[in-house]
């Protein structure tokens, strides 16, 4: 197929604009090359295209000569920019991987998505909005607590002060939040125990890859995403600082998680019901925590998550049995079994062998 690859690049203009979202959003030159490298192994002609202000005019001019966009943008500016690409190939009649406008709007935004799996009886932790940081706290919030934007990924917004053990410094956290962002905070019961992540892919029906779990050795154990070092590189040369501070992620993860098959299976059951009820489309990552009790909840479901080889979505491809090329072709085929013009890939690997964790 002729496939558009969509991505967001780092730029100087970004990067003196707004700084940490394009740290933190931005798409690295190594998972870009990748990413080309494996759709072309499958047979693919690429065009890639970055998602900046000249995007809806190239996919105008081009739209008879592609097949398929490959999407992996974030998008660059408004509150739902996720949406920004999914809508254009929408609009424009043309077919694109991931999830739809609605499922990337919701999960763009924490509050809907806790509200949606909780609709549905999928466990989530217990969250209360804050627009000014004076409302009363609800009854059946405890702590410890953690604080967090309601609308962006990539751990922007959180540090190792984001969890909160009494209401003095709930009430801190939550102001500080909204008076550097803008846009509200979303405290959440903190769920101390285990982290995992799940791969979910397909559509009819989806299917779960082995669960990974994510391991930390910083001081409070919570995910703190660390930024491209090129990118951080650059940032210090547009700012003019050669004192900034590269703070690397005290955390990594291993595939397959070393849980008995029993548990391993109800985390990915979660995942998939999850991933169902928000509506999601060809590939997500949904993350999970469990309490000392055993009792799973669903943290966040992320669409367009880092895929690059060293990420954990692809070490969950490969504790499958998959190749990296493996995995990008299968977001690919996933994507045009759902347009009944395009042929879709064969796929090598029956999906019900992939439901469950390899023993």
């Amino acid at each position: 197929m002729r496939i558009a690859f969509v991505y967001n690049i780092a730029t100087e203009e970004l990067l003196r604009e707004r700084p940490e979202m394009t740290l933190r959003d931005c798409d690295s030159v190594e998972t870009i090359q990748a990413i080309t490298a494996a759709l072309e192994a499958g047979g693919h002609t690429v065009i890639g295209l970055n998602a900046d202000q000249r995007l809806p005019a190239i996919l105008t001019e081009i739209q008879s000569q592609i097949d398929l966009v490959f999407n992996i943008a974030t998008g660059v500016y408004g509150e739902s920019r996720q949406t920004h690409v999914p809508a254009m190939c929408e609009y424009l009649r043309i077919p694109h991987t991931g999830s739809g406008v609605l499922a990337e709007a919701i999960c763009h935004h924490k509050p809907p998505t806790k509200m949606i799996l909780m609709a549905h009886g999928v466990p989530t932790p217990p969250f209360q909005v804050f627009r000014t940081g004076q409302e009363p706290i609800k009854r059946n919030l405890h702590f410890p607590m953690i604080v967090k934007l309601p609308s962006e990924g990539a751990s922007m917004g959180l540090d190792y002060e984001s969890v909160v053990y009494n209401k003095v410094d709930l009430r801190q956290r939550i102001v500080r939040l909204i008076a550097e962002y803008q846009q509200g905070a979303l405290v959440e019961e903190y769920i101390d125990g285990r982290e995992f992540t799940v791969a979910v892919m397909g559509n009819r029906p989806p299917y779960a890859l082995p669960v990974a779990e994510i391991l930390f050795y910083g001081r409070v154990p919570i995910r703190l995403d660390e930024p491209d070092l090129e990118h951080f590189e650059m940032l210090k040369a547009v700012t003019g600082n050669p004192d900034l501070q590269y703070v690397p992620m005290e955390s990594k993860s291993v595939a397959p998680a070393d849980i008995m098959p029993d548990l391993a299976e109800r985390i990915q059951r979660t995942a998939i019901a999850a991933y169902t009820a928000i509506g999601c489309q060809d590939w997500a990552r949904v993350d999970v925590r469990m309490d000392k009790d055993g009792d799973i909840y669903i943290l966040e479901v992320n669409l367009e998550p880092g895929v690059a080889p060293d990420y954990v979505f692809a070490k969950m491809a490969f504790a499958a049995g998959w190749t990296y090329t493996d995995l990008i072709n299968r977001i690919v085929s996933h994507a045009a079994e759902r347009y009944p013009h395009l042929s879709p890939n064969t796929l090598t690997v029956p999906t019900q062998q992939l439901a469950l964790q390899p023993k």
